[in-house]
């Protein structure tokens, strides 16, 4: 099922808007996404791409794609700068993908060098899972992170103000 069919259920238009979660139906930003993560651009094809608002202005992406209906979905984010994450978004972010895609799990892959991000999805519920040697073109290898809904910190009322 693709999100059209999600956000039509949820009673929201095609350019439906979630608070600070910006719905990219046409996935004009991922394509910069698919560039940004060295990705090839049909893993977004199938997914569900949404633009991080904040202040009004775009801070970066977040995309959700290899989705199985009620089951699993993986999550990629590349952003313009580190103001881009407060409780707010991410209460959003994970609401997506664990109430509106109805995921049971999300996964993650993490590049081994980036420490600000393996720590925050850490702090955010995800658990380490395992390591991809090589994964990227350049040789770096990748963390494989999961989390299941009950893991989230941000949907079980633990916000932490300062992320």
């Amino acid at each position: 099922m693709r999100l059209n069919g999600i956000i039509q259920e949820l009673g929201l238009n095609r350019e439906a808007v979630l608070s600070e979660l910006v719905y990219d139906g046409k996935l004009q930003t991922a394509r910069l996404l698919a560039q940004k993560l060295g990705l090839p651009m049909d893993e977004f094809v199938d997914g569900f791409v949404f633009n991080i608002v904040r202040d009004g202005l775009c801070m970066g992406t977040v995309a959700y794609n290899d989705y199985r209906v009620n089951d699993s979905a993986w999550i990629s984010i590349w952003t313009l700068n580190k103001k881009w994450c407060s409780a707010k978004i991410l209460k959003q972010i994970f609401g997506v993908a664990f109430d509106a895609l109805k995921c049971r799990r999300i996964n993650a892959l993490i590049c081994c060098d980036n420490l600000s991000s393996i720590s925050l999805a850490k702090r955010c519920g995800f658990v380490e899972e395992g390591k991809m040697h090589a994964y990227y073109q350049n040789g770096k290898d990748a963390y494989v992170l999961g989390m299941l809904r009950d893991d989230c910190k941000f949907l079980k009322g633990k916000e932490k103000k300062n992320v």
